[in-house]
């Protein structure tokens, strides 16, 4: 086997391993992490007086975002939500009153207009998904690359985070060259800096 495919079983392996665990997770432990989550991102939004930031609304099994997305709502912090296109690039939505819907893979999106990838350049913190992220910083997507091509495509980037649960904080994981390491990982065990340059 090729060090590439060699790679890409890991990942595989990873991602099935990653996805069972959550889908066991139980309620109450689920909302324990969703409680500590939420203080970890609003602690990080109050130290770095964030006033723009770019999150997603979680679905079931990842770790929930919805009361930070509240919390900031409530403090007149902007908030930009992904858009998913069909070319596998990110689009923004500024996210407000109205209900979300379903996008292109079912991912709960904000209606209203459309902003470029690139307006992400312009917040103070980036929030992204990921299932699982290693202490270099290398984070592991779910394998359609959105996060990666709009990173990398940033003419600035501002500090950057994998919201994870702690158990998806791993030693090592494989790093293609078309991935964008982060600044650190959010979790609901507080807020991991793997790159001293960051935030």
């Amino acid at each position: 086997m090729s060090d590439a495919a060699a790679a890409q079983e890991v990942k595989r392996s990873v991602r099935a391993a990653v996805r069972a665990r959550r889908a066991a997770m139980p309620a109450e432990r689920r909302a324990s992490a969703a409680e500590a989550l939420t203080a970890v991102l609003v602690e990080a939004s109050e130290r770095l007086a964030v006033r723009s930031v770019t999150c997603f609304i979680s679905t079931a099994d990842e770790p929930d975002t919805g009361p930070f997305l509240e919390w900031a709502s409530r403090r007149g912090i902007e908030v930009l939500l992904p858009v998913s296109q069909r070319d596998r690039t990110l689009r923004w939505a500024v996210r407000g009153d109205a209900p979300a819907v379903p996008g292109l893979h079912g991912i709960p999106e904000p209606p209203g207009e459309r902003l470029p990838a690139d307006a992400a350049a312009g917040v103070d913190l980036m929030l992204v998904p990921a299932c699982a992220v290693d202490r270099r910083g290398t984070r592991l997507g779910w394998g359609l690359g959105y996060y990666d091509r709009c990173l990398a495509a940033l003419p600035e980037r501002p500090p950057v985070y994998a919201v994870v649960f702690d158990e998806d904080v791993l030693p090592a994981l494989p790093r293609d060259p078309h991935d964008v390491p982060v600044t650190g990982a959010a979790t609901p065990g507080g807020l991991l800096r793997f790159d001293a340059a960051g935030a």
